[in-house]
């Protein structure tokens, strides 16, 4: 019995190994405080190399001192990052990276912040040189967790609605514009029958 459960907690440890250092997969945290927000972000460093290798496919970034690999890092995380709330682009501004043999870590200071959020629109094209990859995007407003996944299936963006500081999925707005369109299809179609018959009978006539 103790060599069972012996060996299930191993499993459970290298289950929990691999999907923490999974390299499709990177996480991105924003937490929100009055003083200051930062962009938390956790990936796999081999998904990090992978995808700058793709990305700056003229250069040789294993002959880069340690210096150079993270601005192009930091440069090209901010690159492909985009987050609009309430309509207004935030920035990221002042970033750090700390590398790791398995796991690297950045923080990012976010720019000023609304009050009270909206709408929020967000971006992430980092990392989708790598087949397969998914970025796990979460805020925290008031102690309530905001959680989407952003992939290929989704073009790597997803519209948010904030209703009691929770996230709901936009809904798209119907234009009006096209209903009035196929409210006319039916009535030109019917009033060019009408036309036919009445030359019909003006012919026959």
């Amino acid at each position: 019995m103790k060599t069972k459960i012996i060996i299930l907690l191993m499993l459970f440890t290298v289950v929990t190994a691999v999907k923490a250092h999974n390299p499709l997969s990177a996480m991105y945290y924003l937490e929100l405080n009055q003083d200051i927000n930062i962009l938390n972000i956790s990936l796999s460093q081999n998904g990090l190399n992978e995808a700058l290798k793709k990305h700056f496919s003229d250069l040789n970034l294993e002959t880069l001192s340690a210096t150079d690999y993270k601005q192009k890092a930091i440069g090209y995380i901010k690159d492909n990052f985009n987050l609009i709330v309430n309509g207004v682009k935030i920035k990221l501004l002042e970033g750090g990276i700390k590398l790791g043999n398995h796991e690297t870590d950045l923080k990012f200071i976010i720019d000023i912040f609304p009050k009270h959020i909206n709408t929020l629109d967000v971006q992430i094209d980092a990392f989708k040189e790598n087949n397969q990859h998914q970025s796990v995007f979460s805020i925290v407003i008031d102690n309530k967790t905001s959680r989407v996944i952003l992939n290929k299936e989704n073009n790597y963006k997803v519209a948010l609605e904030f209703s009691d500081n929770k996230a709901v999925l936009k809904k798209e707005k119907i234009n009006k514009s096209y209903l009035f369109v196929l409210f006319l299809i039916p009535v030109v179609i019917v009033t060019n029958n009408y036309i036919k018959k009445s030359n019909q009978n003006e012919t026959e006539s």
